[in-house]
């Protein structure tokens, strides 16, 4: 059986910084959440999207909207994160709206 898009859309995406040497960085990713996985792709124009990540919502353990005093360094200013297998991943939405779809989408994933 072939999974079922549920949500797409562009948002930013943190750097995960999984190396202590890495910088910090913000980049645009095109996310598509379908009934088995999250997964986010790079898309430039003229060629094809390249995917960057790849997670199976089965090892997704935890969703929530972060709340953040200091200043959001990206243009998309709603934050939200993903924890699985001892990772977050760090994704900001364009507005309110799209960042709780995301999140109620992601925190039902499981009965997909």
């Amino acid at each position: 059986m072939f999974p079922r898009v549920i949500l797409k859309g562009t948002m930013i995406k943190k750097s995960q910084q999984k190396k202590r040497t890495s910088p910090c960085n913000y980049k645009e990713r095109f996310f598509v959440l379908d009934t088995q996985d999250l997964k986010y792709s790079e898309r430039r124009l003229g060629k094809k999207p390249t995917l960057k990540g790849c997670i199976e919502l089965s090892k997704i353990k935890c969703v929530e909207i972060v709340c953040c005093d200091a200043p959001i360094p990206c243009s998309y200013k709603y934050p939200f994160q993903v924890f699985y297998d001892n990772n977050y991943l760090y994704i900001f939405a364009p507005d309110n709206d799209c960042r709780q779809k995301w999140v109620r989408a992601l925190k039902e994933g499981k009965q997909f």
